[in-house]
């Protein structure tokens, strides 16, 4: 009897510490919080200010860099829903950003359900509804009162090799400095999404354009947020091992504990009918 109700104590403890990690708040406050009516904004970002944009009262983007940043993001928010990303980045140089979120995305094999195999052959299934595309190159290094709009082509021969060539539309006199030289566009950046019920296992992924194929990163769970490092952007989103998913755990562990409950009954039915013959 004391075994079984330490076993009963065991399932108990593990369900509330599954709930109380996916309901950790989010990491810190942020500095402002932009709402966003439409889909998409244009805007831009000072250094070392943390701001949530917050699309349709529904998905909340956050970002924080070291750099100023010249954002153009678009968000399908209406799709996607209830979302809480952050994006932390550093680097050496002002940055332009676009990234582009949605929820489905039927050319990637990204459609509720899907299952993928990615490319350490084993098997993935996307539930996340949460897909962003990002791009980055450097931006314009202008004096704090100008005011600048910044056309860029960049000619990279590798993720930290880029001559850009930009063409500068200023609203004032002033200086800016367009081009990146030998220096890297941004130094790392990390990628965070809420962990919940469903998404608790998973691995954050990105889509190698090369291979055709999607590959997975070491994500760990820090602060209550699925968290990844990475030192390149594209296509990126959370795919979560078939055989390994919160839900069928939690499945398994009600039914151990209904089997354990039901034996428990039957041998005490069994002690009892022995006791009265």
């Amino acid at each position: 009897m004391k075994r079984s109700s330490k076993i009963l104590l065991s399932v108990f403890f593990l369900v509330m510490v599954f709930s109380l990690v996916s309901n950790v708040n989010a990491i810190g406050e942020s500095d402002q919080i932009v709402e966003v009516d439409i889909d998409s904004i244009q805007t831009q970002q000072l250094s070392n200010v943390r701001t949530t944009y917050l699309f349709r009262e529904m998905t909340q983007l956050t970002i924080c860099a070291n750099v100023y940043l010249d954002l153009n993001i678009n968000c399908k928010a209406s799709s996607i829903k209830e979302k809480d990303f952050m994006l932390q980045l550093e680097g050496d140089n002002n940055l332009q950003v676009t990234m582009t979120c949605t929820r489905e995305e039927n050319q990637l094999g990204l459609m509720d359900g899907n299952i993928l195999r990615v490319r350490n052959r084993n098997m993935y299934k996307y539930q996340e509804g949460f897909i962003i595309a990002i791009e980055c190159v450097c931006g314009c290094q202008c004096q704090p009162e100008c005011q600048c709009i910044c056309d860029c082509e960049c000619d990279c021969i590798n993720e930290c090799d880029c001559i850009c060539d930009c063409e500068c539309e200023c609203l004032n006199e002033c200086q800016c400095i367009c081009t990146c030289g030998d220096e890297c566009c941004f130094n790392q950046a990390r990628l965070r999404i809420k962990a919940t019920n469903q998404n608790m296992f998973g691995k954050w992924a990105y889509y190698a354009e090369d291979s055709g194929e999607w590959v997975t990163v070491p994500t760990t769970i820090e602060d209550g947020y699925l968290t990844a490092q990475v030192d390149h952007f594209s296509t990126w989103t959370v795919l979560v091992p078939i055989s390994l998913n919160l839900e069928s755990i939690m499945l398994i562990i009600g039914i151990c504990a209904c089997v354990a409950v039901l034996g428990i009954v039957i041998r005490n039915s069994a002690i009892s009918y022995k006791k009265r013959k």
